[in-house]
């Protein structure tokens, strides 16, 4: 019986050791780039694409985006812990703190998106908060490095829209509501009536007589009208998000590598939560 019990002490003190050991000391966590994945759950190709969308957005923006996940909390909140985390790495820089911070704790199921004071106006608590939530489905499956994607790729999205920049394989603005079903007859509309106004305007320029022939030229004009509105009609309706990662499909060529934080600060903003 003694002997079960020392086996069992044993055992506890060894698992509170490993947990201890695998724990991340916010001092002496160094960024090992944008991404910076302790608890080892991105895939080699996602983090990749992370790198290279967060050089691509500094490059274009001269904002920061960093991303770390880690193996504990250390028994803090994540609140804590994410505004501790983003002072010690200093994302951003130190003259307009134009940074963000996207945190994972996956063993402890829980995510943080701490904002930089200069990026505040840019990502408020309300947009984070719904980044957030839109990264909880894969979170909730387990694909921690789409998720990350996912939120990454918002975050940059808001961050060059609001200096009126393209980033590689990004949309500009978030995609619109999609439109329903039933509008698409607007556009031919619109067409018919210009159409009925331009065959009536040259009607009466001919004295009422005009060319029998479907190929006549007064109709011309409309017939391009209607195949402009109806073939320009993907170009404004497409372009949403095509899938869970985030959309991100640029490979990031001809931007410069990480050259470390620039000592930005942040004041709690933001949104975290659990899955």
């Amino acid at each position: 019986m003694a002997t079960r019990v020392k086996f069992a002490l044993l055992a506890v003190l060894l698992l509170a050791w490993c947990s201890f050991a695998w724990a991340e000391k916010i001092a002496d966590i160094r960024p090992q780039g944008y991404v910076t994945d302790l608890a080892n759950v991105i895939d080699p190709t996602t983090k990749a694409r992370l790198e290279a969308l967060c050089a691509e957005v500094e490059q274009k923006t001269g904002a920061q985006i960093a991303v770390v996940t880690v193996n504990s909390l250390e028994g803090r909140s994540k609140e804590d812990y994410t505004a501790d985390l983003y002072k010690q790495l200093g994302v951003g820089s130190k003259k307009d703190n134009r940074g963000v911070l996207l945190l994972l704790a996956p063993k402890e199921r829980q995510y943080k998106i701490e904002i930089g004071y200069g990026l505040e106006p840019v990502i408020n608590d309300a947009r984070a908060g719904d980044i957030g939530r839109e990264m909880v489905p894969n979170l909730r499956s387990g694909d921690y490095g789409a998720a990350v994607l996912v939120g990454t790729t918002r975050v940059a999205q808001l961050i060059a829209a609001d200096k009126g920049v393209q980033l590689n394989g990004v949309p500009a603005s978030q995609p619109s509501a999609p439109t329903s079903g039933a509008s698409w007859w607007i556009p031919v509309v619109v067409v018919v009536i210009i159409f009925v106004v331009v065959r009536a305007i040259s009607r009466s320029a001919r004295g009422g007589r005009g060319p029998r022939s479907g190929r006549g030229g007064g109709s011309a004009l409309p017939w391009f009208l209607l195949g402009s509105a109806l073939g320009g009609r993907g170009g404004s309706w497409g372009g949403g998000f095509g899938g869970s990662s985030g959309g991100y499909s640029g490979g990031g060529g001809g931007f410069g590598g990480f050259g470390g934080f620039g000592g930005g600060m942040s004041g709690g903003g933001g949104a975290g939560g659990s899955w």
